[in-house]
């Protein structure tokens, strides 16, 4: 078990912990509204639908494999790294993958860009700028 695989279930460790307790938070609060008298009800019912109602992150982009990866101006031959034909890959879990075949140019935040004609993904280290 490497580094990487450590610190993956370290954070989906803290995921499950975080997505419990708001479970455990809006049931509290569900509770609350059916002790509540009729009347409070519906006063307490518009309160609780404005906190329970949360902006959504937005939906991360998939990737179906096949596909190649270009990276540092060479294209990286993947064919043995455990991507499954047919599959999507969110770009969290391809840099994942990298990591673990010791590609480190994937360590930092990444940009990926798909070029459709030649089915290549095409990552980028991401450029901070300050101004």
């Amino acid at each position: 078990m490497g580094l990487f695989d450590l610190v993956r279930e370290e954070q989906e460790a803290k995921k499950k912990a975080e997505e419990s307790a708001k479970e455990d938070a809006v049931v509290e609060e569900v509770e609350k509204v059916e002790e509540a008298p009729k009347e409070a009800t519906e006063v307490a019912e518009k309160p609780a639908v404005k906190k329970s109602i949360k902006k959504k992150a937005p939906a991360e982009k998939t990737y179906k494999y096949p596909f190649g990866v270009y990276s540092e101006g060479r294209l990286i031959d993947i064919s043995s790294y455990g991507f499954v034909d047919g599959q999507d890959y969110t770009e969290k879990e391809i840099t994942d993958i990298m990591l673990k075949h010791r590609h480190y140019e994937f360590a930092g935040t990444m940009e990926y860009s798909y070029i459709e004609d030649d089915n290549v993904l095409v990552v980028t280290g991401k450029q901070h700028r300050k101004g």
